[in-house]
């Protein structure tokens, strides 16, 4: 049974390609089914990303395992421990078939501990795609609230207006905490974006995105500490 405390879920169409490829050179793959009696665990020989077809192609030992095509599978990949559930699939001679998955489950891996803010601490942090000039002024920035910070990511809450510029733009800087302006913006990476926001934390008439951010540097202790007081 999975812990799914320690899971996010991930609708990002470039993340759940990137979880594809990167599980795809890993041996511990595995298929299972659950039946009344129990659960039927089928090993993963290989498998492919069609991007013709669009579709993942998982070879397995059709003469030694039986898939019952009335119920869904469900994948587990090595790769973060992630998993998805499949339920439109077709079985072939000696593979499943199936489209990308539009969910992925997987582990969240936030390495440094997190401090999680309440919903009336209204932090926020400034976002810029590039630094011009001397000032660093640039007129394309985002101010967002933050969710949770550790020292290595943030956890952000956008409104879905804005959802094209944090896909055009997958490396920001971090320019502003609240109102601490960083001498030496960090670079950051957006390496999720889905629709779970938690309800304390949405605003009335308005669609938000949780954002997970991960920074190249650390934010300095000083400045870290008084963000999170």
């Amino acid at each position: 049974m999975l812990n799914l405390d320690s899971y996010r879920s991930s609708t990002d169409y470039r993340e759940i390609l990137r979880i594809l490829q990167k599980a795809s050179s890993l041996q511990d793959n595995f298929i299972w089914q659950s039946h009344a009696i129990g659960k039927s665990i089928i090993p993963i020989h290989h498998f492919e990303i069609d991007f013709v077809t669009r579709e993942v192609v998982i070879y397995f030992d059709t003469q030694k395992y039986m898939m019952d095509n009335e119920l869904p599978l469900y994948v587990k990949l090595d790769y973060h421990t992630s998993v998805f559930k499949v339920t439109d699939y077709r079985v072939g001679l000696d593979a499943v078939y199936f489209t990308f998955p539009a969910l992925i489950k997987t582990m969240e891996l936030r390495g440094t501990p997190r401090h999680s803010f309440q919903p009336n601490q209204d932090r926020a942090v400034s976002l810029k795609p590039t630094l011009t000039g001397m000032n660093r002024e640039s007129s394309h920035e985002l101010q967002v609230r933050v969710m949770d910070v550790s020292e290595a990511g943030l956890g952000l809450i956008v409104s879905e207006h804005n959802r094209s510029f944090l896909k055009n733009n997958r490396i920001l800087w971090v320019t502003r905490l609240q109102d601490i302006q960083l001498q030496h913006p960090i670079l950051a990476e957006v390496v999720y974006i889905n629709n779970e926001v938690d309800a304390k934390f949405q605003i009335r008439k308005q669609k938000e995105m949780k954002v997970g951010i991960k920074l190249s540097g650390s934010i300095p202790p000083e400045i870290y500490h008084k963000f999170i007081q």
